[in-house]
């Protein structure tokens, strides 16, 4: 056995998968298949003591960002005791059919690194077909119910051509599956070594339950003797997930018919008719409260607590009247209406406070027949609009329509 010495360490044996290896300049190849890991063995002994010594073994010229190499970590030697040390190398797909060069080298700090080389001919099996790449439409979630498309490409990595590749795809979780034929692949490096499937449809169950499923793909070839697979996921919505909208449910709708009134200051009262739709699936219990003005007295009629069933609308009035002192002009005051601990909405109204005092029961009368015309109007449109919804089996109310809002 050779023993070349530099520095002060001899290298006394490289063994590659358990066959000893002679220098580069015997000629020596050892034939090895990608996608293998090859284990390199070295031996070797100092003739002085050192700290930090690394063994490495790399094989260069590869056009991936995968490199083929792999190092010890340091350690340090004694004059005289022979070491052995193991280093694996993956052998990656994207190389080449070709010749290389196995480098060993022996390194510390700052001494001179000690190298040897070996011949390596990197062979590939007869028969190898690989799953490139999977497409999926959708490509990350399906709704239960749904069908989902896959296409697949592969690649012939062997030597041989392939007659008559079968491509199944399948969801073992749902137990649904498809496959197609891929009747032709050259051999690799010919112009026709790489295909891709027809889209294959594959119906994710009515019931399927919420959550990632594995999606698996298995390509046959060597009249199917042989096969490769690749895995994926993708995220099922289930009936009870796809169908649960956020708390469409708890709509509620709140029409205003008025939302400014003339007054006439001492004596007079004007109302401001408001009504309330639930258009949730269960009943539900409001709060109304008015304030905001030390120049006013409010007043709900006929309750400030409104109990409404599932798809139902109830009125209530505010009314507000102006003290004596109320001061002249536009002025402002809140209508909160609360569901629970909710606050659901705060309505700005103004009053315009005018002089003058025989009036305000005639003004009061007017706006309300004005308001419940107004009223009544609005919620045959609310009607309307929450019959349409019951057809197409879900709420769609219009946000932008003019004195409606959701909740």
């Amino acid at each position: 056995m050779s023993s070349v010495a530099f520095a002060t360490v001899a290298i006394d044996s490289v063994k590659v998968d358990g066959t000893t290896m002679t220098q580069s300049s015997t000629n020596m190849i050892l034939g090895v298949e990608r996608g293998d890991e090859i284990e390199v063995k070295v031996t070797f002994t100092p003739d002085a003591d050192a700290d930090d010594v690394e063994i490495e073994a790399v094989l260069r010229g590869i056009d991936s960002s995968n490199k083929v190499e792999d190092i010890t970590d340091t350690f340090d030697i004694k004059n005289g005791v022979s070491y052995v040390k193991k280093l694996h190398l993956p052998l990656i797909e994207k190389m080449d059919q070709d010749r290389y060069l196995l480098r060993v080298r022996v390194t510390d700090r700052d001494s001179a690194t000690v190298e040897q080389t070996y011949s390596l001919e990197v062979d590939t099996e007869r028969h190898n077909v690989e799953v490139r790449d999977i497409v999926l439409s959708p490509n990350t979630e399906v709704k239960a119910g749904r069908a989902l498309l896959a296409s697949v490409r592969v690649r012939n990595r062997g030597e041989q051509d392939e007659d008559g590749v079968k491509v199944v795809v399948s969801i073992p979780g749902l137990g649904v599956s498809a496959a197609d034929f891929i009747d032709e692949l050259e051999a690799e490096d010919e112009d026709d070594d790489q295909a891709t499937t027809e889209e294959m449809f594959l119906r994710i169950p009515d019931n399927a339950e919420t959550g990632e499923y594995k999606i698996r793909v298995e390509v046959f070839y060597d009249d199917g003797d042989k096969k490769n697979s690749k895995e994926t996921t993708i995220f099922v919505l289930g009936q009870d997930k796809a169908v649960g909208k956020p708390k469409a449910e708890e709509k509620t709708i709140i029409t205003v018919a008025v939302d400014k009134q003339n007054v006439a200051r001492s004596g007079g009262e004007v109302a401001y008719p408001v009504t309330l739709t639930n258009a949730g699936a269960s009943s539900k219990t409001y709060t109304v409260r008015a304030d905001g003005a030390a120049w006013a007295n409010f007043r709900v009629s006929p309750s400030n607590v409104l109990v409404i069933g599932a798809q139902e609308s109830k009125a209530f009035t505010v009314f507000a009247s102006a003290n004596e002192n109320a001061p002249l002009g536009d002025q402002t005051f809140t209508v909160t209406i609360n569901s629970g601990d909710k606050v659901l909405k705060q309505l700005p109204l103004s009053v315009s406070v005018q002089e003058g005092q025989a009036s305000g029961v005639s003004k009061v009368k007017r706006g309300l027949e004005v308001g419940l015309v107004v009223l009544v109007i609005l919620l045959v449109i609310i009607g309307l609009i929450i019959g349409f919804s019951k057809l197409r089996g879900e709420d769609e109310e219009e946000d932008n329509e003019e004195g409606k809002e959701y909740y």
